[in-house]
């Protein structure tokens, strides 16, 4: 179903989807639209959001857009949940959740918000998490004029370090303590001696339908029930999104190889100037090769060499994120609550 209400500005046109054949559909625009957003080009992907609906079935899509003339403009990806009465972003695997626009449309941005908060949908909360500080959820919520009452609430739920990368590897090398690079240069001595490598693997020649059976074999070896992605659905989540953002490189994995054989991997999600460090895992024996420091080294080499602007470790403050990481950014939940 696809209604659609007159903006009061005129050169906009919202809508709403709640059938998930009529958001799949949308897909080639929505990620058109996300090459334009500064957005995360996998959290907020449409593959994300379908995937997460589709395992989910008990939320209910509910696709705000906006369209300047025939061209999406914007797009705030939500699901309704608890018996209808709260719109909110899907799931919890996505660290970074936004509405999708061009960086500068602050009237697009603006005008889906208020469209949500005015819109007769049957919802009387709207919970958007994991929201950055930067994000346009947050410019939306400052520029938007409410049009009928509301409560607005906004309170930072965690931290996500992160590097800023300077001019170079040297010179952030350099900003590291001195223990902190003497292991490095031990572990990366020792994988040498060894005759143990990273590589990003490449779609091209690592077939993606593969990745996710690869990337959750080492991942629940490593971390078993510990760790969400041990639930059946997460599994799912998993098999279903990661081969296209794999072949698009939304997703880029970092491979430990000892002879022939993968023995931990990482999995970034590319952000609009970021390598974002999601997950990952290794097997028992590889404990030995310090195979955490060799792929996150190599990760922060890749974004130097993509010229990207940040090496991010997304939500959580895990003690080994501090030995790499040299800033922090908090991100919270932006809560309107609506009655009439």
């Amino acid at each position: 179903m696809q209604s659609t209400a007159p903006s009061t500005t005129t050169s906009l046109n919202y809508g709403v989807l709640t059938a998930l054949p009529v958001v799949a559909a949308l897909a080639p625009e929505w990620n058109a639209l996300l090459a334009r957003s500064g957005c995360n080009l996998a959290f907020s992907s449409a593959q994300w959001f379908i995937a997460a609906c589709r395992l989910h079935p008990a939320k209910q899509p509910y696709v705000l857009t906006a369209r300047r003339n025939s061209t999406l403009a914007g797009l705030l990806p939500l699901v309704l949940t608890r018996e209808s009465t709260t719109a909110t972003f899907p799931v919890g695997e996505s660290d970074y959740n936004d509405m999708l626009a061009a960086p500068d449309d602050v009237p697009v941005m603006a005008g889906l918000l208020r469209h949500a908060l005015t819109l007769p949908g049957g919802y009387q909360k709207i919970m958007l998490a994991h929201v950055r500080a930067d994000s346009n959820c947050l410019r939306a919520s400052q520029h938007a004029q409410s049009t009928g009452k509301r409560q607005q609430l906004f309170h930072t739920t965690t931290s996500c370090p992160f590097i800023r990368l300077p001019e170079n590897y040297e010179e952030y090398l350099r900003t590291r303590s001195k223990g902190f690079r003497s292991s490095l240069r031990q572990a990366q001595r020792n994988a040498d001696r060894h005759h143990v490598r990273v590589r990003e693997l490449e779609p091209e020649h690592f077939a993606p339908v593969q990745l996710p059976a690869l990337f959750l074999s080492l991942h629940l070896g490593r971390f078993a029930a510990h760790s969400p992605l041990a639930a059946p659905a997460a599994q799912a989540f998993v098999h279903e999104v990661f081969p296209s953002l794999f072949a698009e490189r939304r997703l880029r994995a970092f491979a430990l190889f000892e002879a022939d054989q993968i023995v931990a991997l990482n999995v970034c999600m590319v952000g609009p100037d970021s390598l974002c460090l999601w997950n990952g895992g290794f097997t028992a024996a590889a404990a030995r090769w310090s195979p955490g420091k060799l792929l996150i080294e190599a990760g922060i080499r890749r974004a130097y060499e993509l010229q990207l602007a940040e090496y991010d470790f997304l939500r959580g403050l895990e003690p080994y994120k501090s030995r790499w990481a040299n800033d922090t950014r908090a991100i919270g939940q932006l809560e309107f609550k609506l009655w009439n």
